[in-house]
């Protein structure tokens, strides 16, 4: 409720009021897990891209790049562990002195170190096992992130992901105006209030597209779907199964769109087929045509998605759904979820 009214004053992407709360968590769990300056970073899925929701202690430069630069590689992560099968949060403290590594980049050298911050913890946040930003900590001490707080910082994150998980959702919900329905295994469909009934559901290659939902672990897709030139966002979402009991049901809602990153429709086939971790030998040979003509497809894909390689690109495609299935086995949703 006091989300929805804080939209109803304000054009900003994140309401004054969901800030403030984010930042009254930070506040709070200063005297469990100490620093000097911390930020939470939302994940805004519809922009691939991570927005600021609070930030506490770090000048207002050293915020941007923090927002702006730092996650531009994520989920890749930049540290090395010292130990091999270190799984705990990352610290530059915890980090391996390399040239690749954290503390020789500019973000650290340029902004971070003249800060005065010589030490700094990052947390993922995710939210029944879905990614929604990052936290970020520093402190002025050096090596102050222990073993001990790096493991404490888990239960953190834990709490902080749950406490952003609505905001990722605002971020990245399908409109109103979108067309929605419920569809269940044998095929039945049922309106959803206030939507207009899914234009796909009735479709034999789509259901067969998304047949593997009904059984898969994964709650919810999102991937790109096209009749000729008409291209559709499409969400789909295993409902809750309490809701009607014995019978396993998706709620498909479509959006109709431009195609995304001025993506064409064989730069997305290639995509997808990037996804499911194709060779570019056997993107050829699934798309009959030559390595070379994949070569091409794949720089047009990095300058489009502004990557620097192809498992940038990849990354992209997974968070914004940016795959179109088909029903070749190298291109099926099956596949892509796998």
């Amino acid at each position: 409720m006091i989300r929805s009214a804080a939209r109803r004053v304000s054009d900003a992407p994140i309401p004054l009021s969901t800030a403030q709360l984010m930042r009254r968590h930070l506040l709070g769990i200063r005297n469990a897990l100490p620093y000097d300056a911390a930020q939470v970073l939302v994940f805004d899925r519809s922009m691939d891209r991570h927005r600021q929701m609070a930030s506490v202690g770090y000048p207002l430069e050293v915020a941007r790049v923090m927002a702006e630069e730092f996650p531009k590689n994520w989920p890749v992560p930049v540290w090395s562990p010292v130990l091999e099968g270190d799984d705990l949060p990352p610290t530059i403290s915890a980090e391996r002195d390399h040239p690749g590594s954290f503390r020789h980049s500019h973000i650290f050298l340029e902004h971070l170190r003249p800060a005065g911050y010589h030490d700094g913890l990052t947390l993922e946040l995710n939210h029944r096992g879905r990614y929604v930003g990052l936290a970020n900590f520093s402190s002025f001490e050096p090596d102050f992130y222990t073993l001990d707080l790096r493991r404490r910082s888990l239960a953190f994150a834990s709490l902080l992901g749950h406490a952003l998980n609505a905001t990722a959702l605002d971020l990245e919900a399908v409109p109103a105006s979108a067309r929605a329905s419920v569809l269940d295994e044998q095929r039945g469909t049922r309106p959803l209030a206030g939507r207009e009934p899914s234009s796909l559901t009735d479709r034999d290659d789509f259901f067969a597209a998304i047949t593997p939902l009904f059984e898969s672990p994964q709650s919810e897709v999102a991937f790109l779907w096209n009749i000729d030139r008409n291209w559709s966002r499409i969400v789909v979402r295993r409902q809750s199964e309490d809701t009607h009991p014995g019978v396993r049901s998706l709620v498909v809602m479509e959006e109709s769109i431009d195609r995304p990153f001025g993506l064409t429709p064989t730069e997305i086939r290639v995509l997808t087929r990037l996804v499911t971790g194709s060779s570019n030998d056997e993107i050829a040979g699934s798309m009959d045509v030559g390595v070379r003509t994949v070569h091409t497809h794949i720089s047009g894909i990095l300058a489009k998605l502004n990557c620097a390689r192809r498992a940038q690109a990849v990354a992209s495609a997974i968070r914004n759904g940016l795959f179109r299935p088909e029903q070749v086995p190298e291109a099926s949703l099956e596949h892509l979820l796998h």
